[in-house]
């Protein structure tokens, strides 16, 4: 995901990569894309480019992340974003006399990196941990499955993962993930329970 300029110049920051660490700041998006049915095969397509509005929160976070690079005295800072080169500090930074001038080139890169923007094709996006494509609903218009994680009018059907999130937590989502995920299976076992006649919770669960 690092900026390419040749073949030779991978090949001499790849022998960095065991010094080197990456840092990632999470955005949650505002706006939307959508899902369709592809007219030929007839399966689902997926479109969906980051706004300009999200995109300027994805800026702040790479713009955050670098200073917090600079302020630990990182050597060298790279973005992944197309066209940019890494900030790299001089020998000779360290010494008292030449930090103004060092914080003056750092603030530079900055404002150059925003210049460039992080707009497609340029701006390289990750997407993780992704949530409510199953969303749980009171109602069978607004959602997927129910409380229980039912899949609305199917019988037997469940839905136990992030996609049951009526909303994306806009945070890691394991915890709430394990959380929602227990509160299901427990409904399950009990509704097996309930059908086998038994009185336990479905241990066997």
């Amino acid at each position: 995901m690092l900026n390419w300029d040749s073949g030779l110049d991978f090949k001499l920051l790849a022998l960095k990569f065991r010094h080197m660490n990456g840092f990632i700041s999470i955005d949650r998006d505002r706006d939307t894309g959508r899902v369709y049915k592809d007219a030929a095969s007839g399966l689902p397509r997926i479109q969906y480019t980051p706004s300009k509005f999200d995109r300027a929160h994805i800026m702040e976070g790479v713009i955050a992340l670098s200073r917090m690079a600079y302020v630990t005295n990182a050597e060298e800072i790279y973005v992944c974003i197309t066209g940019t080169h890494p900030f790299i500090r001089n020998p000779d930074d360290a010494a008292p006399s030449s930090k103004e001038d060092t914080d003056a080139r750092f603030e530079e890169w900055l404002t150059n990196i925003k210049t460039t923007g992080n707009a497609p094709p340029a701006g390289i996006f990750a997407s993780a941990h992704q949530m409510g494509t199953n969303r749980m609903s009171v109602h069978p218009n607004q959602g997927v499955v129910d409380p229980q994680g039912a899949v609305w009018g199917v019988e037997g059907l469940y839905v136990s993962d992030a996609s049951v999130f009526p909303s994306a937590s806009g945070v890691n989502p394991m915890v709430t993930n394990m959380a929602i995920s227990d509160w299901i299976s427990r409904g399950v076992a009990k509704e097996l329970n309930r059908e086998k006649g038994g009185a336990g919770v479905g241990a066997k669960l």
